[in-house]
């Protein structure tokens, strides 16, 4: 009889080791799912950028081509961070729009930023909404120097032309795209700014390429 007991205890101990461990697991699994989270809802890496001071610093040179109370359509707008850079710089909403075929992005931009949760757009740029109307301007940054797509038939300079052409045709004012041009980092597209500018400027005309604005890239501003 004792001896029975005392399988049972021992069996007992065992299952609440086992559930311990168990315990402790999920609470390990809840804690990394709650720190990926705030990655992707908080990090500046999580878009490509070094901190958030490097990141302020591209926004305020794109938006230094793009009048005062200009309406935007971000393309590739990641959780729309261009807005709560604008509100924070500015101390005023910006006239936003935001598409991103990034659905962990686009997600964490509604849930951090509700105010413009409507206005973050699941969808491939070469697709927008047939209500969308046009905004004044249509801006681009470094989002075309990674490719998301899985058209192998297309090269990236065809790339970069329907993405410029879509974008002209959605702007009522102009365009701005930032491009690299010499950066090393294994799968991001370096472009070339003879050629796009050569191309850019026989279809449109009034167009600024800018090189002042980084060591390995390039602004690109066309005007309609």
């Amino acid at each position: 009889m004792f001896e029975k007991i005392k399988k049972m205890i021992t069996k007992q101990k065992e299952d609440d080791t086992i559930e311990l461990e168990e315990m402790k697991s999920n609470d390990n699994t809840q804690q990394v799912l709650e720190e990926d989270l705030t990655y992707i809802q908080y990090s500046a890496e999580a878009v490509g950028y070094e901190n958030r001071e490097n990141q302020w610093n591209v926004y305020k040179t794109i938006m230094q081509y793009i009048p005062e109370d200009a309406s935007v359509l971000d393309y590739g707008c990641g959780r729309g961070d261009l807005q709560a850079f604008h509100l924070s710089e500015y101390n005023k909403e910006l006239d936003y729009y935001g598409i991103d075929f990034n659905e962990p992005l686009i997600n964490a931009g509604k849930e951090i930023y509700p105010d413009i949760e409507e206005k973050l757009l699941l969808s491939d740029w070469f697709k927008l909404p047939k209500n969308l109307a046009p905004r004044d301007w249509c801006v681009n940054i470094a989002s075309s120097n990674l490719r998301y797509d899985a058209d192998m038939k297309k090269d990236d300079f065809k790339y970069l032309q329907d993405t410029i052409t879509s974008m002209y045709d959605n702007a009522t004012q102009g365009v701005v795209l930032l491009l690299s041009s010499r950066m090393a980092a294994e799968g991001l597209v370096n472009h070339d700014p003879g050629r796009i500018f050569n191309w850019v400027q026989k279809k449109y005309q009034s167009v600024v390429l800018d090189h002042t604005v980084s060591k390995s890239g390039f602004c690109l501003i066309i005007y309609k």
